[in-house]
């Protein structure tokens, strides 16, 4: 013998398959918002003094990527690229390491598309400046 399906139990069983493929449906619709820095470049440009310096920082891989420096003024006028490692959270943090060794962090900010480096102590000091902003190139 069959159990009798009575309306309000039919009612009951829509409403919770609705409700489940409501939350897978919602569930797969995210938006995906991790950056991805691959392929970009940033252009950044810093004045100290008589001294200008230009930088075009390009992320290669999801690892690495390079700094193109050229710096004018004093009479030593001097253009070379700096290799670099990083991790990125790809959100707003990460860290960028120059071959040399030197160790900076940076704050991406989607809102201004910018990058935010700031130096190491030791080149904040001599730099006398202690952040570089890159806007997107």
């Amino acid at each position: 013998m069959r159990p009798i399906r009575t309306r309000a139990c039919v009612m009951k069983k829509l409403f919770v398959m609705l409700f489940i493929a409501t939350s897978l449906l919602a569930g797969s619709c995210k938006k995906d918002t991790t950056v991805k820095l691959t392929g970009t470049q940033w252009v950044g440009k810093v004045t100290i003094g008589d001294f200008n310096g230009s930088y075009i920082m390009s992320f290669l891989t999801d690892s690495t990527g390079k700094t193109d420096v050229s710096l004018r003024g004093g009479g030593e006028d001097e253009d070379f690229t700096l290799p670099f490692t990083y991790t990125f959270d790809g959100k707003e943090t990460g860290v960028l390491k120059i071959d040399d060794g030197v160790i900076d962090n940076f704050h991406y900010s989607a809102e201004n598309s910018t990058i935010t480096l700031f130096l190491d102590p030791e080149e904040a000091a001599e730099m006398t400046i202690s952040s570089i902003v890159f806007h997107k190139n």
